[in-house]
């Protein structure tokens, strides 16, 4: 392990989240002397104070050797987002927003994972400052905070791919151009350009519309978009605005962040040819469209306008499937059948390279693809069966990279599960927690669903359920090897 490479990434890392909390320290000031009451300038003074002290310490003294391989990659990425859950928490417990601190680094660990898991009864009323910070954290780990600091900092040595892999969503990273610092830097353009155009549709459209939908509220709205995370300045979520229109333009945008982001570089440069023979793009929309009509015509009865029933549904899936988390209805009050629908798309997903959560739809479709390549197999024993997609054979480690991933992820869920039920909830409660928070969704069913919350669990449970956040959102492995003796044993 190159320790000092690790702590001087780290301190990078720290630096970068100290100068992206000013945003928040402006939007109190602004706010402030519009007369609204805010938090306290050192509920951010102090946190960036903190933050930067630290950073700089890291990076008072640059490390003779840049080195840095698979294992030094994932300490970074792990150490990164655990310290930024927990630094990140204290604007919240300053402003005395969420008092205690336990509670304060779910509220923010949900922000950064993405997941919008709340413990939080009370929100719009919030210092409009906190809940910039609070939404924003969202956008911040979207696309992760690692990948920018590639983006911005491209001369930075090291092998930074490994960084990238290491927090990317899916079976592999994949670069869209030769160089890593590249790729990075494309990719946030096009999660920049996109948040961008959502916060001026909402904003604009709204206005159209006759919504008239505060400009404020659009751009949290578009942070929790991008970043598929879910956040609310409401208590009653989208519906509180009670506005068709940008309830479809959430729906959306929801479906479009969950697409990969390479795809969207593919249409840019023209390559169109790869777009449409993407198995996992097709996937996505096949289960997307199919999920829609089935959950529509199960709660068809359920309203007195079919229009409303399709936009619920259009809304409800699009929301679980890109992991974000909105809610317009209390699909906690649906049939069954709906009901198991959406537990099954909350564990699936959206497509790797984007910025939602789950197992991925590509992964799906491997294990899937080697299931039925081992049946033909046993059929025809001497046969050669590889698996497939998008025309080209897949390589072996990264089929047995997807099977150890299927196997962990199981594993982590009944684990986390059992410690969960020592809070003595419903089974369902505890079941769809840990698989909202474990796929970074945000709402369960039953206690935890579109108007719950999960004030009510004890330290324990929420303790298990930040684990769960973050494991998931970094897709498990920096997490867990964070607890292996050999990920820190000194290189020699």
């Amino acid at each position: 392990m190159n320790f000092r490479a690790v702590s001087y990434y780290l301190g990078k890392i720290l630096l970068i989240l100290g100068a992206l909390m000013l945003l928040p320290l402006v939007v109190m000031v602004y706010y402030s002397l519009n007369g609204f009451a805010e938090a306290s300038v050192q509920s951010f003074l102090i946190p960036i104070a903190i933050i930067v002290a630290i950073g700089s310490l890291l990076t008072f003294k640059k490390p003779k050797n840049f080195n840095i391989f698979a294992k030094e990659g994932f300490a970074i990425c792990g150490l990164a987002w655990i310290i930024m859950s927990l630094l990140g928490a204290l604007p919240f417990v300053i402003s005395s927003a969420i008092p205690n601190y336990i509670d304060a680094v779910f509220e923010t660990a949900s922000g950064f994972s993405t997941t919008g898991a709340s413990i939080l009864t009370e929100i719009h009323s919030l210092p409009k400052s906190i809940l910039f910070w609070r939404s924003f954290t969202h956008w911040i780990g979207g696309m992760g905070i690692l990948s920018f600091m590639i983006a911005i900092l491209p001369k930075a040595k090291g092998n930074q791919m490994y960084i990238m892999r290491a927090e990317v969503p899916g079976p592999t990273a994949n670069k869209v151009t030769s160089k890593i610092s590249d790729s990075a830097r494309i990719l946030y353009i096009i999660y920049f350009v996109m948040t961008i155009l959502e916060i001026a549709v909402l904003y604009f459209g709204s206005m159209i519309s006759g919504d008239n939908i505060r400009f404020f509220d659009c751009v949290v709205n578009a942070f929790s978009t991008a970043g598929t995370g879910g956040f609310s300045v409401l208590n009653n979520s989208v519906l509180g605005y009670n506005s068709p229109f940008t309830e479809w333009v959430l729906i959306i945008f929801m479906f479009l962040f969950g697409i990969n982001f390479n795809l969207y570089f593919f249409f840019l440069t023209k390559r169109f040819k790869d777009i449409f023979k993407d198995e996992e793009l097709r996937g996505y929309l096949i289960l997307n469209v199919a999920s829609v009509i089935l959950i529509t015509l199960n709660i068809s009865n359920m309203y007195s306008n079919i229009s409303v029933a399709i936009r619920d549904s259009f809304f409800a899936v699009n929301s679980v499937m890109s992991t974000t988390g909105f809610c317009t209805a209390d699909f906690n009050q649906w049939p069954t059948f709906s009901k198991i629908l959406l537990v099954i798309l909350m564990c699936i997903g959206c497509s790797a390279g984007s910025t939602g959560g789950g197992l991925k739809i590509v992964r799906a479709e491997l294990f899937i693809k080697q299931m039925l390549c081992d049946i033909r197999q046993m059929l025809r024993p001497h046969s050669v069966v590889k698996v497939r997609i998008n025309g080209k054979t897949v390589d072996d480690r990264i089929m047995k990279g997807v099977t150890s991933y299927l196997n962990i992820y199981i594993i982590t869920m009944v684990i986390s599960v059992f410690l969960i039920s020592l809070d003595n909830f419903s089974p369902t409660t505890s079941f769809t927690a840990v698989i909202a928070c474990f796929n970074n969704i945000g709402p369960g069913l039953d206690l935890v669903g579109p108007t719950g919350n999960y004030a009510d669990f004890n330290t324990l449970s929420k303790l298990v359920l930040i684990f769960d956040m973050l494991a998931g959102r970094l897709e498990l492995f920096p997490i867990i090897l964070l607890f292996s003796p050999n990920t820190w044993r000194k290189t020699k």
